[in-house]
């Protein structure tokens, strides 16, 4: 399962993202679940990592 959530600030993205990896804790699945966002800022309010992470595509610093 691939899930892209789109809107703008508020709407709730951050809470259905919380609500799913519970669900996955609850079934013991958490290993399988890998959560992505386009900034570390955001990456880091899901637990998650990057998409340039995930995807290995390295960035100049």
């Amino acid at each position: 399962l691939l899930m892209v959530l789109y809107g703008e600030g508020g709407t709730g993205k951050s809470r259905v993202i919380q609500t799913i990896t519970k669900r996955f804790r609850q079934m013991n699945l958490q290993h399988i679940l890998i959560k992505a966002a386009y900034t570390g800022i955001a990456a880091s309010l899901i637990d998650g990592f990057t998409l340039h992470h995930i995807a290995m595509i390295p960035v100049n610093q």
